[in-house]
């Protein structure tokens, strides 16, 4: 089974399989927040391969080595369940569709910063990242995952071109709600405001951008 806090590097086996089949197709891994104005909130983590649901089910099944390729998130709402301040777990995983992921409540940001440790860092090789911090009417939001996350086999010449183009195929994206109205988003990538009273945020960016900078995610949102 794929453990979750790995799960940042799953798009580079997915490259594998798209490579070979000589596949284009979408991927997205969406992280979706509200905040209230007392530092609590929820969060959800979705990784959306609904696109290519169909062609990893014939994958694995003609996978003969015996692994067990599934994903879940049961395993990490288990340890979620765990951290003080995180509560309303449940898990978001779908199979059929092609969705995977986990929602839950914090009652503050240092809820939070240790939920996210638990599921996106390993930390006996990374040490404690710290996500969110939020000053004022701040909130900053500092990304982190691998640089190095490509395979060697994905570095042929002959499929330079192609493991490029899927690259960009595949979103990061994080959304976000706030009780106040957003004033201004300072981030390196795509942003929007919106919905009612300018009170939601979207970031969002490609893996290849992502691979060459991690720091394209990092923003910074200041609340009226």
């Amino acid at each position: 089974m794929i453990l979750p806090r790995k799960i940042i590097s799953l798009f580079s086996r997915i490259l594998v399989i798209l490579l070979a089949v000589s596949a284009t197709s979408c991927l997205t891994f969406e992280e979706s927040y509200v905040f209230k104005k007392n530092g609590s909130g929820s969060m959800k983590y979705l990784i959306d391969m609904s696109e290519i649901a169909a062609l990893l089910k014939m994958n694995a099944e003609a996978d003969s080595t015996g692994a067990d390729n599934s994903l879940s998130f049961t395993e990490t709402a288990t340890e979620l369940s765990s951290i003080a301040g995180i509560s309303k777990v449940q898990v978001l995983d779908n199979e059929d569709k092609g969705l995977y992921g986990v929602s839950f409540s914090f009652s503050n940001i240092q809820a939070l910063n240790q939920a996210l440790n638990e599921m996106l860092v390993d930390n006996e090789a990374s040490g404690f990242h710290t996500f969110f911090t939020m000053e004022g009417n701040t909130i900053t939001r500092n990304h982190l995952m691998p640089t190095d996350a490509l395979p060697a086999e994905l570095e042929d010449p002959e499929t330079a071109d192609q493991v490029s183009s899927l690259m960009e195929s595949m979103k990061y994206k994080l959304n976000f709600t706030f009780d106040k109205s957003v004033k201004v988003v300072y981030s390196a990538a795509e942003t929007a405001i919106g919905g009612k009273k300018d009170r939601n945020v979207t970031v969002e960016t490609n893996f290849k951008t992502l691979l060459n900078d991690v720091s394209t995610l990092n923003s910074s949102i200041v609340l009226k």
